[in-house]
């Protein structure tokens, strides 16, 4: 989330934000090399299919973030991909089912690429920021997944949610907890170096979390908008957190 990447755009594919932890575009075969592999018909449907699937995760994505669980029909997911219905049956059973695999794929490329963030080294208080911009660049480029996320949480915690509901997000929040664990490891571990403020630490991630989340309610991508641009709002968000947690 620190390198220049092309704008990404809603509802499109997520972005991979693990990728500026090393500085490099991971996943790029060189040209010669791809065209000099054989093709292989069993592996090539089996990525046309993971592409497929992915096109309808991420229409999934945006109706379920314009409409919410509730008012959204499989209907609307095939009309933001310009198909019928069937196309989307033909993933998912039911609506619920695919809510839930669009929530997992957030929790799971969020974390996957703070986790990578994480463990590049440095210092409690250099961890801790790259983690913040990473975790924050995904939720301005990945929005509507992540905010499908929030509306899970929500779901979940709900007491009149339907008990198919809250059963389908029980096994999600447990991603959310290992993602506040890699947050509250490094917390821990500053405060043990003297970097950050003594609290408690838990409590204390359970606030910092949503500050990082809230640019998913209010950040609306505009036309034009450069990587520049974002940096400043990655910058803003991640200097008012991280000095709420360093020592005085």
């Amino acid at each position: 989330m620190m390198s220049a990447t092309p704008q990404h755009r809603p509802g499109a594919a997520p972005s991979d934000p693990s990728s500026e932890v090393v500085g490099t575009v991971v996943g790029v075969a060189p040209a010669d090399a791809a065209q000099d592999a054989p093709l292989d018909p069993a592996a090539a449907a089996e990525a046309a299919r993971a592409q497929a699937l992915e096109e309808v995760l991420a229409a999934a994505a945006v109706a379920f973030m314009e409409r919410g669980f509730a008012a959204t029909s499989i209907d609307d997911v095939a009309r933001g991909m310009g198909a019928t219905k069937g196309r989307v049956y033909h993933y998912y059973r039911s609506k619920l089912d695919l809510f839930t695999d669009v929530v997992r794929r957030s929790l799971e490329m969020i974390h996957e690429a703070v986790a990578q963030a994480e463990g590049a080294g440095g210092n409690p208080r250099a961890r801790m920021d790259r983690m913040m911009r990473v975790h924050v660049r995904s939720i301005l480029k990945d929005q509507p997944w992540h905010r499908c996320a929030l509306q899970g949480v929500e779901m979940f915690l709900r007491e009149s949610a339907a008990p198919e509901q809250r059963a389908a997000m029980a096994d999600l929040i447990h991603l959310r907890g290992a993602h506040e664990r890699l947050f509250l490891r490094v917390l821990e571990q500053g405060q043990e170096t003297g970097a950050f403020r003594r609290c408690d630490a838990a409590v204390t991630v359970r606030t910092l979390l949503p500050a990082l989340n809230g640019a998913v309610y209010w950040y609306r991508p505009r036309e034009g908008e450069t990587e520049a641009h974002l940096d400043r709002i990655i910058d803003e968000i991640v200097a008012f957190a991280l000095g709420g947690l360093e020592a005085r």
